[in-house]
């Protein structure tokens, strides 16, 4: 797939729909846009990232019905989604680092996982570097 380049203006419009179709459900605490599509001009998908009020128990399943449903309200350009909830510490850091909130249902619960995550990732990072260099020649 070519990467497609749009205005930031197009890309707000685009957040919108995505925003809206959120919005409505009430089991989703938080989302943020992350990946290419929130970092540069171009992309080849649009990336979401949402956590629950509980974890769901499929979360691929969950996954899925979103990636539909806001595909469809965005039309053009595929959208992916991942559960935050129990996903990935690096992945949980990078949305963070990297992405935006998208939208927010309760700062309270959005900046507890976010201080846990940063702690989390910062205190295993030395093990993971460590990890890396023994294991694969990496030095991170």
């Amino acid at each position: 797939m070519k990467a497609a380049e749009i205005t930031e203006d197009r890309k707000e419009a685009l957040l919108a729909r995505i925003r809206g179709c959120l919005e409505k459900r009430l089991d989703i605490v938080f989302a943020y846009v992350h990946g290419s599509f929130a970092l540069h001009e171009s992309f080849n998908d649009i990336d979401i990232a949402v956590f629950f009020d509980s974890a769901p128990d499929s979360p691929l399943q969950i996954e899925l019905l979103l990636e539909a449903e806001l595909g469809n309200a965005v039309r053009d350009f595929p959208v992916d989604v991942r559960v935050l909830n129990n996903s990935p510490l690096s992945f949980r850091y990078n949305v963070i680092r990297f992405g935006r909130p998208l939208f927010i249902n309760d700062d309270d619960i959005r900046s507890d996982f976010v201080e846990a995550a940063i702690r989390n990732y910062l205190d295993f990072a030395p093990f993971r570097r460590m990890y890396l260099k023994e294991t694969l020649g990496l030095a991170i």
